[in-house]
């Protein structure tokens, strides 16, 4: 039975990382974890068959360094006189990192870029309106320019109706003027 007893930040000493690798661990599977009252608490026997393999890894690293390759298992640092083959393994490496620093600029540099677009992108899309809702606003604009346009005719319908009935009363209005003008003038007369 496992026993989980090493916190993050033990662990994180423990292997001369940070606690965002400790946690890169937990989450890739290679450390196990129980929580306990919400904090994350590690196996130690697991942390120190990781210590070993990054101190293994250390070892071959500087092995190499200086010229030696040596199994896992198995590694012993023998110095070397010959300063010249270390110089050229450093000047090796040191062009390799260059390299790479080169790589990295450039991946940052799209990097950038791409969060340019992606920043431009999500300010269009805040401004935009989904097909469906567009859709849904589409119909109902639709059906109050149908129900505006049918108010509108009925209100000239009333226009007109009025316009008739004032007509028909000035028309009635324009006769009873002459009647009563003519027959003022023939009881004048």
């Amino acid at each position: 039975m496992k026993r989980y007893t090493v916190t993050r930040n033990q662990a994180a000493s423990l292997l001369w990382v940070s606690t965002r690798t400790i946690d890169r661990y937990v989450k890739s599977g290679k450390l196990s974890y129980k929580k306990i009252a919400n904090k994350v608490i590690l196996n130690e026997e697991e942390l120190r068959i990781l210590q070993n393999e990054f101190s293994s890894l250390r070892q071959e690293i500087s092995t190499e360094l200086i010229g030696e390759k040596t199994a896992w298992s198995t590694i012993s640092v023998k110095p070397v006189s010959d300063m010249a083959t270390i110089d050229e393994k450093l000047d090796k490496f040191y062009l390799i990192f260059q390299e790479k620093d080169k790589q990295i600029d450039e991946k940052n540099k799209i990097i950038f870029m791409l969060q340019q677009r992606i920043g431009e992108l999500e300010a269009k899309i805040q401004t935009m309106v989904a097909l469906p809702d567009y859709n849904k606003e589409k119909q109902q604009a639709i059906e109050e320019k149908r129900i505006l346009e049918e108010k509108l005719a009925k209100m000239k319908a009333r226009v007109k109706e009025q316009e008739t009935k004032t007509y028909v009363v000035l028309i009635f209005a324009i006769i009873f003027i002459v009647v009563a003008c003519l027959f003022y003038m023939k009881n004048i007369q």
